[in-house]
C-alpha cells in the first residue's frame, strides 16, 4: 500500500504542475491569442468544435482528473481547487458558445483573477 505521505507529495507535484502550465497558456489566452483555450473533447457538445479541441487543455484536464482522484482518495476537498475550476470553466465555455455570450478571452482572465486572488489569500 502507497503512503499517505507519497500520495501527498504526488498531489502536491501533480497541482504544481497543473498550475505552472496553466497560468501561462490562460494568458495567451486572455490576450485574445487563443479562443479555443477552453475547447475539449470532454466537454464538447458542438460537432463543428470537436477539430478545434485545445491540446494543451486537453492535457491539463487529464493531469486535473488525477488531482481529482488523489484528493478523493485522500478525502481532501476539491471544490475551488484549480483542478476543479478549469472543468468549470471549459464547461462554461461550452454552453457560451451556442449562446455567444462569453469569448474564451474574459473566461481566461476571470480564471487568471481566481488563481490570483487564490494565491494572495494564501499568503
Amino acid at each position: 500500500m502507497v503512503s499517505k505521505a507519497k500520495l501527498y507529495a504526488k498531489l502536491d507535484t501533480l497541482e504544481a504542475e497543473l498550475k505552472d502550465t496553466l497560468v501561462p497558456h490562460l494568458r495567451i489566452a486572455a490576450d485574445g491569442n487563443n479562443d479555443f483555450v477552453f475547447c475539449v473533447k470532454a466537454f464538447n457538445q458542438l460537432r463543428e468544435l470537436k477539430d478545434s479541441a485545445d491540446e494543451v487543455t486537453e492535457e491539463l484536464i487529464e493531469i486535473g482528473s488525477q488531482i481529482l482522484a488523489l484528493r478523493e482518495k485522500l478525502g481532501e476537498p476539491t471544490d475551488g481547487t484549480i483542478a476543479a475550476r478549469i472543468c468549470w470553466y471549459c464547461r462554461e465555455w461550452n454552453k457560451t458558445q451556442t449562446l455567444q455570450k462569453v469569448s474564451a478571452e474574459g473566461l481566461a482572465g476571470e480564471f487568471l483573477a481566481e488563481i490570483e486572488n487564490a494565491e494572495t489569500k494564501n499568503r
